[in-house]
C-alpha cells in the first residue's frame, strides 16, 4: 500500500531571509519532496510521503542548516 503523508507544523519568525534559507535547504534534500505551506500567522506546515520520524529529522536538519544549532530558540512546535 502507498505510504500516507506525515505532517508537522512549526511557529516561526516572520523573517523572509530565514524562510528562504529553510525552503531552499528543504528543496535540496532527497526524495520524497517536502511541501511547505505558510499561513498568515507564520506557521509552516511541512508534509511528505514518508514516516513522521523521517519528516521531523529532515526538517530539523534543514533548520540546522538555515539557522544553526540554536534553531530551537526561533521555532515552536505546534500540535
Amino acid at each position: 500500500p502507498a505510504m500516507e503523508s506525515a505532517r508537522m507544523s512549526l511557529a516561526v519568525p516572520d523573517d523572509r531571509e530565514f524562510l528562504g534559507r529553510l525552503i531552499t535547504t528543504l528543496a535540496t534534500q532527497s526524495d520524497p519532496p517536502i511541501s511547505v505551506a505558510e499561513s498568515r500567522q507564520t506557521v509552516l506546515t511541512f508534509e511528505a510521503r514518508t514516516g513522521e520520524i523521517m519528516l521531523r529529522s529532515r526538517v530539523i536538519q534543514a533548520l540546522e542548516v538555515a539557522v544553526g544549532p540554536d534553531w530551537q530558540r526561533l521555532v515552536r512546535p505546534l500540535g
